[in-house]
């Protein structure tokens, strides 16, 4: 709310914009969570939407997004990737030149998921506690996801990989 007073004062031609982009955020959000399983591309959508917002607030973050595949017919757990997308908003956004790299690719019942943005190594201030990694660790446990997931650190640059297989199909 914070960010959206500030910019009704520099940018107040842009806000309703803004207002519309969180609120479908939000509702996605409830509504989502309600659920046990989403169709993969309402989980597409929403990361558009949450990286268009904080595109707006660092103009300086540059994102590349590839999809590919057949949305329509694979569901996921809910808000499956937000903490990945978070952090990567997060800790890229501290560097001179942020970058997020996201590809995610769906065949037949496979998904894959790829993430990598950039970080200080050094001077950072925010600190990574990892809890969200580690709740999507679990998350795949208590689904029962047949899955693959590395992480790993290379010089100021963080990425994960995830595949996942027998998705669950649209009924």
């Amino acid at each position: 709310m914070n960010n959206l007073y500030g910019e009704s004062l520099t940018e107040p031609d842009k806000l309703p914009d803004r207002i519309l982009n969180l609120s479908d955020m939000l509702r996605y959000q409830i509504e989502a969570t309600k659920k046990d399983y989403v169709l993969v591309a309402e989980e597409i959508n929403f990361v558009k939407k949450y990286i268009e917002y904080y595109t707006f607030r660092n103009e300086r973050l540059n994102v590349t997004q590839n999809y590919a595949g057949d949305f329509n017919s694979i569901n996921i757990p809910p808000l499956f990737f937000l903490p990945l997308v978070e952090n990567a908003v997060k800790f890229s956004g501290e560097t001179a030149e942020p970058f997020i790299l996201l590809d995610l690719k769906v065949k037949s019942r496979h998904l894959s998921f790829t993430l990598k943005n950039n970080y200080l190594e050094s001077g950072s201030r925010l600190s990574g506690t990892g809890i969200g990694i580690e709740n999507l660790k679990r998350r795949l446990e208590v689904y029962g996801l047949k899955h693959e997931l590395s992480c790993k650190k290379e010089k100021n640059a963080f990425s994960v990989k995830l595949n996942i297989w027998d998705l669950p199909i649209v009924a």
